[in-house]
Parts: C-alpha cells; structure tokens; sequence
C-alpha cells in the first residue's frame, strides 16, 4: 500500500514537472519573439526600449525555451522510468501469487490422491469471470480453481480484447458477457499459459469460422480436432465438406494437448443419454458440470466432469449420498416406470380422512393439492404422486430429497403426532 501511494505522488510530482516545462516553454517563446520584435523596431528608428533591454528579454526567453525542452525530456524519462518500476513490481507479485497458487494443489491429504498424482498429471479447470475493480471498471478475467471437486478460486488472469473475441468464436457468442461462466480444461498451472494453449489447440477453428468459408456447415463439432484443415473450402481430409450427421463426429480426434475429465468429452455425453433417454432421462453440459434430468419426476442432478455429485446438487436417498455419475447412468438405465393413480384409486380420499383437521386435499384435474388455508403455500403434485414444483422453497428440508404426494402427507401427520421434533 505504501509503495503504491509513493508510486502515485512520484507520478503527479513528475506531471506537474512537465505542466511547468510547457510553461516555460511557452512563456519563452513570448519573450523571444517579443524581444526580437522590439530589438528590430529599435534598429528601424522606432526604439521602444533600449536595445541592450530588447537583447536580454530575447536571451531570456531563448534560454526558458532551452530549459523548458529539457524539462520535458526529463519528465518523459521519469514517467517511462516508474512506469518500468511499477510494471516489475506487478510482475513480482504476480510471480509470488503464482507460486503460492502451484503449490496448493499439491498439498494432499489423502493416500489414494498421491497415489493418482504420481500416475496422471494434474488437470486444472478455468472459467470466465467478470472482475470489477470498483464501480467504474470491470474487466473479463480467466480463473483457475482446484482440482475437482473442491472448485477453489486460486489465480486469475485479465483477458485482452483479441483473446475475448477468440474466446466468443469458440463459445459461439456475440456477446462478451456471455462469456462469463465459459469453462475449459488445461494441464497448464497457470492461467495466462492456459488461455494460449487453450486458444493455440482451437486456433484452426477460429480461423475457418472468421473465413466464413463454412457457413454452410455445423463446425462445432470441428472445434479443438488436430484433423480440422479449414481452409480452401476443405473441413478435413475425412469428412471434406463438413460433418451433417446429428451428434458428434466419430472421427474427431483431440489434440494431444487437450485436457479432459473423465466425463468432459460431449462423445461421452452422448454415449450416455443413448443409455438412458429411453427412460425419460438425459444429460448435458451446463457452464463446467454436468446436468442429469430426470424428466419424469422433474428433477435435476449435478456433476461435476470427474462424475462426482455436486453438493449443492439433489439426489437420489436410494443410492446413497455419495453416488457418482455412472451409478446415477446405471440407475436411468434400467429404471422401469410404473405409473399409479392416486385419484382413480381411491388414495387421495384416504389421505383427505387421514389428514382431517391436518391440512385440506383438493382434486383439479390432473393436479392435487394439498394446503392448510387459502393464503398458505400450496404443495401441488401431479396424479402419479410426482412434484409439481420440487425445488420450491416451500418444501420441508427433511423431505428435500424425496418430495412427493406420498412422503409429504407422511410427514404432516408424523408432525401432528409430534413425532419430529
């Protein structure tokens, strides 16, 4: 903080040094052309003053004009000095930043983890961020995090105006700020080498889509592929006009610099939603982590590209509460959905006698519902039993994992009898 003042009161010293230079210069180049004038006007008979008074303020002059030159050369050599000065500061900072950011990763705590970092090099995720510095100025900067699943903010880099441009090809958006929450893999510690190779693998790309010599054709797919050409209207020597297939490409082939998680690669993801969107499942990348949408029970989980369940994320109590990914696979896969009716059955007006002086049932159509009064919340759910609205702030944190008409009914008369506490 000290430096910085310093820095701050040596640079407006050294511009009021340069205001006064000017002014100098200025002033002297009056009296010059004022003591000249005066000094010719004299020697045409017309004396104003005496000669010897008209060749001082010309010397005079002359001379504030000398001094005022040199002034300013001495402030530019001063500005361009502590500019150097504060620059190598910023760097070392920097430096010291970065090792302190390359070592944590490396502190483990587990032996299964030291195991594994003596078998596969580290991967690093980074992510676009919108830094603001004060109110004024806000910037796009690249972020690195731990390694998965901790996610902890680490080292950030500022992106320049031809990286964010580069970036937005790649991304597919027009617009900078849609950028932020962007991630990518790389095996490079630090952020500024991350961004370039990260840039360099997908270079070939950025050039053929700013060609726009491939309009005609989805390159998406092509992105980041060590067989992409993308030039002279060639895509690549296997598929020279492009690739029109729904999907990925199955010739693709990652440059060798490219890092991926476990589950990263959209080949992988679409491996799996062929698994398990027969049964009302599917899974997509969503800004870094993985979405699995159970369609039929509206619900969501989230994953992170090592397959590792999200804490904030739903899930399901029948598999635990540690679950990975392929478990979850596994679970859609060979899930067999068997619908009840709880209307036609009979059940709701079971429940209705169970909950008397609980709360109120109603039946509209394909919805029930279940309240206390007209101005409390309303817990809806579908005939089969499923939530309406499973992640509305209304429902109990005990029943957050497994809200449906049948365990919510439960848990009002359990709390009518005072059996939860």
């Amino acid at each position: 903080m000290l430096k910085k003042f310093a820095f701050n009161g040596l640079r407006n010293l050294n511009a009021a040094f340069g205001m006064v230079s000017l002014t100098a210069i200025a002033l002297g180049t009056i009296a010059t052309f004022s003591g000249l004038g005066l000094l010719y006007l004299a020697r045409g008979g017309f004396p104003i003053v005496e000669k010897e008074r008209s060749g001082q303020i010309a010397y005079i002059g002359t001379g504030a004009i000398v001094l005022g030159f040199t002034g300013i050369i001495l402030a530019s050599l001063g500005g361009a000095f502590l500019s150097i000065v504060e620059e190598s500061e910023e760097t070392n900072s920097s430096r010291e930043t970065a090792k302190i950011a390359d070592i944590k990763p490396l502190v483990l705590t587990k032996t299964e983890n030291s195991e594994k970092s003596d078998c596969l090099p580290l991967i690093y995720t980074y992510k676009v961020m919108n830094f603001e510095r004060h109110p004024d100025l806000k910037c796009l900067v690249i972020c690195r995090f731990e390694e998965e699943p901790y996610r902890k903010f680490v080292l950030y880099e500022e992106l320049r105006s031809h990286q964010i441009d580069d970036l937005a090809v790649i991304y597919d958006e027009t617009d900078p700020d849609r950028l932020i929450g962007q991630t990518f893999s790389s095996y490079q510690p630090l952020p500024y080498e991350a961004l370039e190779e990260h840039l360099d693998i997908h270079r070939r790309y950025i050039n053929a889509v700013n060609s726009e010599e491939f309009s005609s054709c989805y390159l998406q797919v092509c992105a980041g592929c060590k067989l992409l050409h993308g030039a002279n209207n060639i895509v690549c020597g296997i598929h020279p006009h492009g690739w029109f297939e729904n999907g990925c490409c199955p010739d693709k082939q990652w440059d060798e610099r490219k890092a991926l998680f476990p589950f990263e690669d959209d080949a992988v993801v679409e491996n799996f939603n062929r698994e398990i969107s027969s049964n009302q499942a599917n899974i997509y990348k969503f800004y870094g982590n993985l979405i699995l949408w159970d369609e039929y029970a509206n619900r969501k989980f989230s994953f992170s590209y090592s397959g590792i369940l999200l804490k904030h994320s739903d899930r399901l109590l029948e598999l635990g509460m540690e679950a990975t990914l392929l478990s979850y696979i596994q679970y859609f896969r060979t899930r067999n959905v068997v619908v009840f009716d709880y209307v036609a059955s009979g059940r709701v007006l079971e429940f209705a006698k169970e909950l008397k002086g609980i709360a109120q049932i109603e039946v509209d159509g394909d919805e029930i519902s279940i309240f206390f009064d007209i101005y409390a919340p309303c817990h809806r759910f579908r005939r089969d039993g499923e939530s309406l609205h499973p992640y509305s702030t209304f429902v109990p944190q005990e029943l957050r994992y497994n809200y449906n008409l049948v365990s919510y009914v439960n848990y009002l008369k359990s709390e009518k009898s005072g059996m939860l506490r």
